[in-house]
């Protein structure tokens, strides 16, 4: 499992732009823990979480780190 942020971006708007552009699933949020996020400042937006799977191959990692790569700029 990754979590991560892009600044700038709420991440539910980069959630929509993986989805969207990049037909890569994440949740984003709050992942039912808003006083870690408060801790972590990252709340209210919360952060984007990948989760790997046993059938995530190294072109889908490959692929996500690309669509981040984009939407950070």
């Amino acid at each position: 499992m990754v979590t991560c942020r892009v600044d700038g971006i709420a991440s539910s708007d980069v959630g929509a732009i993986l989805d969207g552009d990049f037909e890569i699933a994440v949740r984003t949020g709050l992942h039912c823990a808003p006083l870690v996020h408060a801790d972590l400042g990252t709340a209210p937006s919360g952060a984007v979480r990948f989760s790997l799977g046993p059938f995530t191959t190294e072109a889908d990692i490959d692929a996500a780190i690309r669509a981040m790569a984009a939407i950070a700029g």
